[in-house]
């Protein structure tokens, strides 16, 4: 796995397709017949699959790396938690309105005719120029999960499952949502498979959760209760907003799981350090053992 902790940047498409090489000489060692799926004009997909029509299971994880946010929306995310996105949005839309209204107030005005409002207000927006710098450390979102793929696949050589190495999820999950409209144009995918992605599990994070897009689900629960002997927790959330690239198969009943801490405001759990320079500790350890967990799971 070392050539593949060496491409931590996989932003543009040179950066791609040396990571996806490696992946490949990877799935090579373990026997697999692979293919490059290439989807998209404007916003170019390249996504890396294993060969196996209706599989029980398809097992997803991004190998594209994203770009770095602002300190201060991190923050946010830090003190609601990742599974309060909607409450995180709605208190940054009302700090940014509150401070641009302040901003036109006449009487709050510091020296040289500046509005001390104003000016955080211009501050917090050009703070935002950080998303398009592609962030060069990216041990857990989502080199993890590639990690865990590549771990499953070489327990599963001869099991009736799909891997797909996915591009584009930080854009939009592109990648994920043409793969599974080529599939299902295909006629490669069945109403019963079962669909899992794998995305940021080597972190800082100790607590694994599931993330869902239904209000009962027992592939779900029993996943929770199988990551739950292993790790002693495991917590189960259903979302409403697109968390990762499950999202594209949520019609399958498809599940997430990642590893996340508790939010600093009780009740929440998110994921520190993603996006940011400071993502650059992964857990092989533990990704072996999650990797065992689902193996045993699928079995």
């Amino acid at each position: 796995m070392e050539k593949i902790l060496n491409i931590q940047r996989r932003f543009f498409r040179k950066e791609k397709n040396m990571f996806l090489d490696a992946v490949e000489e990877k799935l090579t060692e373990y026997g697999y017949v692979f293919e490059r799926k290439s989807f998209g004009r404007l916003i170019k997909s390249v996504n890396l699959e294993t060969k196996c029509d209706n599989p029980d299971y398809v097992l997803v994880a991004h190998y594209d790396t994203g770009t770095i946010i602002p300190f201060w929306i991190l923050w946010i995310f830090k003190l609601f938690g990742n599974t309060r996105t909607l409450t995180a949005m709605c208190i940054l839309g009302f700090l940014i309105g509150l401070l641009s209204g302040l901003g036109k107030l006449p009487y709050l005005t510091v020296y040289a005719d500046y509005n001390l409002f104003y000016v955080i207000f211009i501050l917090l927006y050009l703070s935002f120029l950080t998303i398009l710098i592609p962030n060069k450390k990216n041990f857990d979102d989502n080199t993890s999960g590639v990690i865990a793929l590549l771990m499953l696949a070489k327990k599963m050589k001869n099991a009736n499952v799909k891997f797909i190495f996915v591009d584009n999820e930080e854009l939009g999950l592109f990648g994920s949502r043409r793969h599974r409209k080529y599939l299902e144009e295909a006629q490669k995918i069945s109403p019963n498979c079962r669909v899992l992605s794998i995305d940021c599990v080597g972190g800082t994070g100790k607590i694994p959760l599931i993330f869902r897009h239904s209000r009962k689900s027992y592939f779900a629960f029993a996943l929770q209760n199988a990551l739950q002997d292993e790790f002693g927790v495991c917590k189960n959330f259903n979302v409403s907003l697109p968390f990762s690239d499950n999202y594209s198969f949520r019609k399958y009943g498809a599940l997430n799981v990642s590893f996340v801490g508790k939010s600093i405001i009780p009740g929440g759990y998110c994921i520190d350090n993603i996006h940011s320079s400071k993502d650059s500790t992964i857990d092989m350890d533990r990704i072996e053992r999650l990797a065992n967990v689902l193996y045993k799971f699928m079995n």
